[in-house]
């Protein structure tokens, strides 16, 4: 009788332990296109016209360096950016970019810090960028919309120059909502007649 109990009690507490498991996953969910907070940042949605209008300098350029510097108790990244064209703002040769994060490997034990979808810029890196002055390193520029201002150049199989940017680290929000940012791609030309369409009609 008492194994026969025994044997009772085993079999419920497995099949409660089958049942939990079970009832935690969604059978057949839908994907989302949501993010996890830790995966993602949130941002506010901004249209071309709207960068082109809260950008102080436009320009297209090649990256000369970076490197990490403290800004009171946060690490930033400073990246130079030497301009081969300026379509607003700002005609000098070289400008400076501060994005989010860095790394200190001087200390014993180095720290980093990283954001993500965050902008990011590397040396020998050909970049559009839509850029407000607002950064915390005197003279410094913030890439526009968080990394919504920051667009790589690259050459395609035919020998086209083409413009892409991928916000799928980055919440978007607007009137509509939340939604998860995608990538894009366009030629270069295309994006610059686009700025320059705009500019006129401001």
């Amino acid at each position: 009788m008492k194994k026969i109990l025994l044997g009772s009690c085993l079999l419920i507490a497995i099949a409660l332990l089958i049942s939990a498991r079970w009832g935690t996953k969604a059978v057949n969910a839908p994907p989302s296109d949501e993010l996890p907070a830790a995966d993602t940042t949130l941002a506010a949605a901004l249209s071309l016209p709207d960068m082109v209008s809260q950008s102080d300098v436009i320009a297209i350029g090649n990256v000369v360096e970076t490197k990490s510097v403290w800004v009171d108790r946060t690490l930033v990244t400073l990246a130079t950016v030497s301009i081969s064209e300026s379509l607003k703002g700002s005609e000098a040769s070289t400008i400076t970019v501060e994005l989010p994060g860095g790394i200190d490997a001087n200390r014993k034990i180095p720290i980093a810090m990283s954001y993500p979808g965050a902008p990011s810029l590397t040396p020998g890196e050909n970049a559009f960028l839509f850029l407000t002055a607002t950064g915390e390193v005197a003279g410094s520029y913030n890439v526009t919309g968080f990394s919504q201002g920051k667009f790589s150049i690259v050459t395609d199989e035919d020998g086209e120059q083409v413009v892409t940017r991928n916000l799928t680290n980055t919440s978007l929000k607007s009137n509509n909502g939340v939604r998860r940012g995608g990538s894009d791609a366009m030629p270069l030309a295309n994006l610059k007649e686009q700025v320059r369409g705009y500019l006129k009609n401001q």
